[in-house]
């Protein structure tokens, strides 16, 4: 008898225990406000990458390998007049495979193709149009892409993560005084994390293949658009 006693005594407890801690968790979720904020920095590049492709096909393959090495070697040494080997030149192994072209409604194996591609990062925007020059005096078959950056790309996003809190905050004590009540600490605090190369860079989309020469050595002028660098807050505060 006594130990049913003990449990019913015990149950009621927890049930008691319970409501307190729902009722209490409720009313301290209750007394907060969740806003977020926005920060965005408008900046033009200071400098581009530019990735170099070299490819050729050739009935050996080790012909068409030695030629390859051969442009890129003559690519490197230019670049390097321009930008620092170590630190703005970086070069992909070269890969071999056989080449089919669609000839007579079938695919005709025409060779062997050996390519390489080059990452170049130039510093001086002012001399893109003489590097580009440059570039289609020599092999390359193509220039794949031009990317636009800013070399302080990641103080650029710690600046917009403070104008986001800052536009967080203000936002939290405009709602607090229509409500009428004030806003007490700061209780949560997080970035969305979603500011990567891809959402900061330009890129021009722009795949120039220079077989045909057809640019007679002379370069291009392209003008960058100004890069948009955003990031987003979200905050909790809480409410006193």
């Amino acid at each position: 008898m006594k130990k049913k006693s003990i449990f019913i005594i015990f149950t009621g407890l927890i049930g008691i225990m319970l409501v307190i801690s729902c009722h209490s968790g409720s009313k301290e979720s209750e007394n907060r406000i969740r806003v977020s904020g926005e920060g965005k920095i408008r900046i033009m590049p200071d400098q581009v990458t530019l990735t170099i492709n070299t490819a050729f096909t050739k009935p050996r393959m080790i012909d068409a390998v030695r030629e390859t090495q051969a442009t890129v070697d003559t690519v490197i040494a230019l670049l390097q007049k321009y930008g620092n080997k170590k630190e703005d030149i970086k070069t992909s192994s070269v890969s071999a495979n056989k080449d089919y072209q669609y000839i007579g409604n079938t695919n005709k194996f025409v060779g062997y193709q050996a390519q390489q591609t080059i990452d170049f990062v130039l510093h001086d925007l002012s001399k893109f149009t003489e590097l580009t020059g440059k570039l289609l005096e020599t092999k390359i078959s193509g220039i794949g892409s031009i990317s636009f950056d800013h070399s302080k790309a990641d103080s650029i996003l710690r600046e917009a993560d403070l104008i986001a809190y800052d536009d967080a905050l203000k936002s939290a004590k405009k709602l607090a005084s229509r409500a009428n009540v004030e806003i007490g600490k700061l209780l949560f605090l997080s970035n969305d994390g979603s500011a990567s190369n891809e959402s900061t860079q330009y890129r021009t989309g722009m795949a120039l293949e220079t077989f045909n020469k057809a640019y007679g050595g002379e370069g291009f002028k392209i003008a960058p658009e100004v890069l948009e660098f955003k990031r987003t807050i979200f905050t909790e505060f809480e409410i006193k």
